[in-house]
């Protein structure tokens, strides 16, 4: 097991309140050997990111008892490690939402309808960043 490994765990949480959402990217991550976890509102997005602690969140920003951004900012407070790369998905063109996302460096911001292929590749290219990083230390 490399260092890698030990270190980040390949473990992804998605919190979208669309079932069909939850079921087509918990496919298309765990073919590609990842560890998913889902959550279907914020709130349990919240608890299930405090006991999971995963690498990578991805999160719809329209759902219910947390939004998007407030589960972030709670995330944030709960963050046991190095920060976690979050992928926010939404079907709203809101420009305050596209700021947001903007302004936070570990944040991807995808706007619905999206390729599971991209979220993917969003996620091996964090992958990737972190063994360099690794290896460079």
């Amino acid at each position: 097991m490399s260092g890698i490994e030990t270190k980040y765990t390949k473990k992804v949480l998605i919190v979208d309140d669309e079932p069909y959402i939850l079921r087509v990217l918990k496919l298309k991550l765990e073919n590609a050997g990842y560890e998913v976890v889902t959550a279907v509102n914020g709130l349990d997005g919240l608890e299930k990111f405090v006991k999971e602690m995963p690498a990578v969140v991805i999160s719809d920003v329209n759902m219910p008892h947390f939004n998007g951004q407030d589960m972030y900012k709670m995330m944030e407070l709960h963050m046991k490690k190095d920060p976690f790369l979050v992928i926010v998905m939404t079907s709203s063109l809101d420009s305050s939402i596209k700021r947001w996302a903007n302004d936070i460096s570990n944040i991807h911001f995808l706007e619905k309808p999206f390729s599971p292929n991209n979220v993917l590749h969003l996620i091996k290219g964090y992958f990737s960043k972190l063994q360099e990083t690794n290896a460079n230390l």
